[in-house]
């Protein structure tokens, strides 16, 4: 075989393993339109594409709170990770975030948005890295609100960013399984009680 004939027969490959993957993709955003479109039976809300490019996304309410389902692509080193995000209305006023310590490994120079989230509490509490601009509001928060309990509810996701005005957790993306309506609406109702334990948790003036 010569060296033209070996070019062209890898640019094939490259290019079925890429219209594949499209193919694939294409398919799979479908099916998250499907589940979203059920899930308006159970939550009221829409879902909103606004081509086939993009990923669904599902926006609606829930006992008084808004709530928003999306789809982020999140550069790690030098790979990009889908992530799937829930985002909840709250009227949480501080701001602490949780990353999975078996996920997030301390790292030297942090990126700007984690610097801004606060420093890393020294303690490594129920498995996460709890990190706030105000330790003693976060330890209020982490023990009044009982997180160390009601967090295996949302074991899934890898990061918690509680407050402010809103909690967002988010994950990476394993699947069509996860827009599931089942699924969805077990993880809502275990976000809606963890905003109501935090929204009743006195914290340090």
């Amino acid at each position: 075989m010569s060296q033209l004939n070996i070019t062209i027969f890898f640019l094939i490959v490259v290019s079925t393993i890429g219209i594949a993957q499209m193919i694939h993709t294409w398919i799979d955003k479908g099916r998250i339109r499907d589940n979203f479109k059920k899930l308006i039976g159970k939550l009221p809300g829409e879902v909103i594409q606004p081509n086939r490019l993009d990923y669904p996304r599902f926006s609606g309410e829930i006992e008084g709170r808004h709530f928003d389902l999306f789809f982020k692509v999140v550069k790690v080193g030098r790979k990009h990770i889908l992530y799937y995000i829930y985002s909840l209305k709250s009227d949480i006023s501080s701001s602490l975030l949780l990353l999975k310590a078996d996920t997030y490994k301390p790292i030297r120079d942090e990126p700007e948005p984690l610097k801004e989230a606060g420093v890393a509490l020294s303690e490594i509490r129920a498995g996460y890295q709890l990190r706030s601009q105000n330790e003693a509001e976060a330890t209020a928060i982490f023990e009044g609100a009982g997180l160390k309990e009601r967090l295996p509810a949302l074991d899934e996701f890898s990061s918690l960013q509680l407050g402010p005005d809103a909690l967002v957790v988010g994950k990476p993306y394993d699947g069509p399984a996860d827009t599931e309506a089942v699924n969805i609406m077990r993880n809502v109702r275990s976000l809606i009680k963890l905003a109501e334990a935090i929204e009743a948790c006195p914290t340090p003036a």
